[in-house]
């Protein structure tokens, strides 16, 4: 009983064939945007490979193509749009066609029994007759177009398009013939109606179960041998569906298929993409389909390996340190096929951890000093850094890129927790970087942010124990504090003017942040790492509304990095009298604690 057969064939061993679209199927519907950059793409491959040495080996791949056989002719699960278009461009090119002894293959409908005459004579006067005809015509205006302005290229595309694997330098599709017993409308409805599309991983999950592939010890062991790969393909895959292990490898927010990342880092060990282009979307399923073809594969032994690269991931997961530290890197765009590459070249674990230690180092302090500093030295290099470090004057990347480091630092600096970053609740909440205390320049400047500016205002001065909790407050300060309330929910409560709204912002920012109109504090001492929804809504908050929030994120257990919590509850500061306010010596205990912190972590003892 025949399997689903996988391989790669060239247009040419199409031309003798005879498709036919399945009623389940809609109708043409290429736009000319679409059949211009496929021809686009055909010449650009041709003039690269023109003068190439390896010409002979190169191709140019479109994506796959599902078929069912059905006597001798072959249903068309997935790919008519771009069977259908490569038909056109070849009716577009049909005197040329017999003097390089080429013909054309059919696309018969199973319903729309019209549509193949039209399809082989295109006729432009009956464009307006049915929708299919209408997109076919258009079809072929843009082919007709795009030579135009190509000179004698129609012969030279023919060439490319049709020559023979001998020949080389031509364009394959992805052949993926549906065995026996698949039945082709449920195929279909997962490829469309589904949305999972035929992507590297499905298709190198295709080849490694290709029957052929195995050595023949009867159909029961071939089919056990399948169903460990298929168990274990699926095991890699679940693991990598937990988005803490995901997100330590990657900064992608895809959903399906995860087990790509594995295929693609195992295809750049294996160093054969001859005749594949480096930006073919298929390379990793191309790179695996060419090790496969060969007549002493060992398909075994290339899923053990694939498997391998797993389990090194795993392990790595695993080791808090080294959960951090790649971590890290990772979410700084350092791939993990770096990291293997280091890992590669280390003498053992505490050497991979020093060179790790060491990467990021130079990533964030590159040519700030030389390559082993003294510790004076290190900490001068530092406290420069971070005092140069501004919200207005740097680089954004930069100062979250730091702010980052000193969560995981202060993680990592101490060896006795099991406390560890949360890189999914970092990445999929998109944590970034905000004031600690608002600045003057942040008020609310729309009707919409100053309701919601009020909002929390009354929100924040109705808690019952919100006075009672500072000791500190006066009397007066009392009397003002419910004097704002009451002024700031009459404004809520009805329109109000720009300048009514200034008069209860002023008296709010007079009451909780007295020393709002000392020099902006832009430095890192006064910047954190804050959710996007915190980010929004409570961008111009005050101090201790700000600081509300993050105690009652945390109280929901609801993750925050530890240094953003530690500086809403003053942790850093040295005097902690005023828990209403963030003031300059706050922002000066906080930002030593960033150095102190990172100095002990480029340290000798911090790289153990």
């Amino acid at each position: 009983m025949q399997d689903n057969v996988l391989m790669l064939k060239p247009i040419n061993d199409l031309l003798d064939k005879k498709f036919y679209i399945p009623a389940y199927q809609r109708g043409y519907r290429w736009t000319k945007r679409q059949v211009t950059d496929l021809l686009d793409d055909i010449k650009e491959f041709q003039q690269q490979v023109e003068n190439s040495p390896n010409a002979k080996d190169e191709f140019y791949c479109l994506q796959p193509i599902v078929v069912k056989k059905h006597g001798d002719e072959w249903e068309i699960v997935d790919g008519q749009q771009r069977l259908t278009t490569i038909h056109i461009i070849l009716t577009c090119l049909k005197e040329i066609l017999p003097l390089v002894g080429k013909s054309r293959y059919e696309i018969s409908y199973e319903t729309r029994k019209g549509s193949s005459d039209f399809l082989a004579n295109i006729n432009e006067d009956q464009a307006e007759d049915n929708i299919d005809f209408f997109h076919i015509v258009e079809a072929k205006k843009a082919v007709e177009e795009w030579f135009k302005d190509k000179g004698n290229y129609r012969i030279q595309l023919i060439q490319t398009l049709l020559n023979e694997d001998d020949s080389g330098k031509n364009v394959k599709v992805i052949w993926y013939e549906l065995g026996e017993l698949e039945n082709a409308t449920e195929v279909f409805t997962r490829l469309n109606m589904g949305k999972i599309p035929l992507v590297n991983a499905e298709l190198v999950k295709a080849l490694f179960l290709k029957s052929s592939h195995f050595v023949a010890n009867g159909d029961e062991v071939i089919k056990l041998q399948q169903l460990k790969i298929s168990q274990e393909w699926d095991s890699i895959e679940k693991s990598l569906q937990d988005d803490a292990f995901w997100y330590f490898l990657s900064n992608r927010k895809t959903k399906t298929n995860r087990i790509e990342f594995i295929l693609n880092l195992r295809a750049l060990a294996l160093h054969n993409g001859k005749g594949i282009l480096d930006n073919d979307k298929f390379k990793t399923f191309l790179q695996f389909n060419h090790i496969l073809a060969q007549d002493d594969a060992d398909v075994s032994q290339q899923w053990l390996e694939i498997k391998k690269t797993f389990m090194t991931l795993s392990e790595w997961f695993s080791d808090r340190t080294l959960f951090h530290l790649i971590g890290y890197l990772v979410s700084q765009d350092v791939s993990i096929s770096k990291i293997f590459e280091i890992s590669n070249n280390s003498q053992g674990k505490k050497d991979f951890h020093n060179r790790l230690i060491k990467q990021i180092w130079h990533l964030v302090f590159s040519g700030k000093t030389q390559t082993s500093p003294s510790l004076d030295e290190l900490k001068n290099t530092m406290k420069k850094y971070l005092a140069d470090l501004n919200y207005e004057n740097s680089n954004t990347k930069q100062l979250r890129q730091t702010l980052l480091l000193f969560n995981i630092v202060s993680l990592l600096n101490n060896p006795d927790s099991n406390a560890r970053f949360q890189f999914e609740k970092f990445k999929l909440d998109d944590w970034d970087i905000e004031h600690i205390r608002s600045i003057s320049s942040e008020i609310p400047d729309s009707i919409d942010k100053q309701k919601q500016w009020l909002e929390q205002v009354i929100d924040y001065t109705s808690e019952d124990n919100t006075l009672d909790a500072y000791s500190n407050f006066t009397i007066d300060n009392f009397k003002e504090a419910q004097l704002i309330k009451k002024q700031a929910y009459h404004l809520y409560s009805t329109s109000f003017t720009k300048g009514q709204f200034e008069d209860v912002y002023d008296r709010v920012i007079s009451l909780y942040d007295p020393n709002n109109n000392d020099e902006v504090d832009n430095s890192i001492g006064n910047l954190t790492l804050l959710d996007s929804s915190t980010n929004r809504s409570y961008k111009n908050a005050i101090f201790p509304i700000k600081r509300k929030r993050i105690i009652k994120l945390d109280k929901e257990a609801t993750y925050v990095p530890l240094c953003t919590r530690n500086v809403f509850l003053k942790y850093y500061s040295t005097n902690v009298d005023k828990m209403l306010y963030w003031e300059a010596s706050d922002s000066n205990d906080y930002q030593s604690a960033i150095l102190d912190t990172m100095t002990n972590f480029f340290t000798e003892i911090g790289a153990q």
